[in-house]
């Protein structure tokens, strides 16, 4: 007989902290939920709408945008392409990955945040202008002699660290482009996957 334990967890983004449980049997053992980052495009109305009343925020569902192509679940990667784009060693607290303006606080398993129209296609422009080598070049750091280079690390189903990142950024700044040609805002956000 399996003994029950439940995972607790705290995350932190544009200041506050959030807390959550979660317990999944479904792989026979407790599970922490991951945390990722999903990207909705959305129209100004909606996203005022939301705005003016961030109440309806833990009832969207992210799911709707995400099957019919209005979304992009970018996984755990928005936290590493985040630092990475903003050049430091911490999330930033704006940016394309994290959005621009924090919704108030109202769901205990995500935060939301949004970017306007005018400044997304600004941002699409700035991640799509990012090529292969320019990415290369700035992913480079000069590494201790005993440091692996973070190019050759492992990670998931891509053989190179640098190689999964910039296809991260490649679909997000192709997300942030569509969302500008059509004069849409975006909507961040960063919690457990739904």
């Amino acid at each position: 007989m399996m003994a029950l334990r439940a995972c607790n967890a705290t995350f932190t983004y544009l200041g506050a902290s959030y807390r959550y449980m979660h317990i999944d049997m479904s792989a026979g053992a407790p599970q922490l939920k991951q945390i990722v980052g999903i990207y909705l495009r959305l129209s100004r109305a909606e996203i005022e709408r939301l705005r003016d009343n961030p109440e309806l925020l833990p009832k969207y569902d992210p799911r709707v945008a995400l099957q019919d192509g209005r979304g992009l679940d970018l996984g755990s990667a928005w936290a590493d392409l985040g630092v990475f784009l903003d050049g430091g060693v911490t999330l930033p607290d704006v940016g394309p990955t994290v959005g621009e303006h924090a919704l108030p606080e109202t769901d205990g398993r995500a935060a939301w945040s949004y970017v306007e129209p005018a400044r997304v296609a600004v941002i699409a422009a700035e991640l799509t202008g990012m090529h292969r080598r320019k990415f290369r070049k700035l992913y480079l750091v000069d590494g201790e002699e005993t440091q692996q280079p973070i190019g050759a690390a492992r990670t998931g189903g891509f053989a190179r660290g640098d190689e999964y990142l910039f296809n991260k950024l490649r679909l997000l700044g192709a997300h942030y482009a569509r969302a500008a040609e059509l004069g849409e805002g975006m909507l961040v956000r960063i919690g457990e996957r739904v």
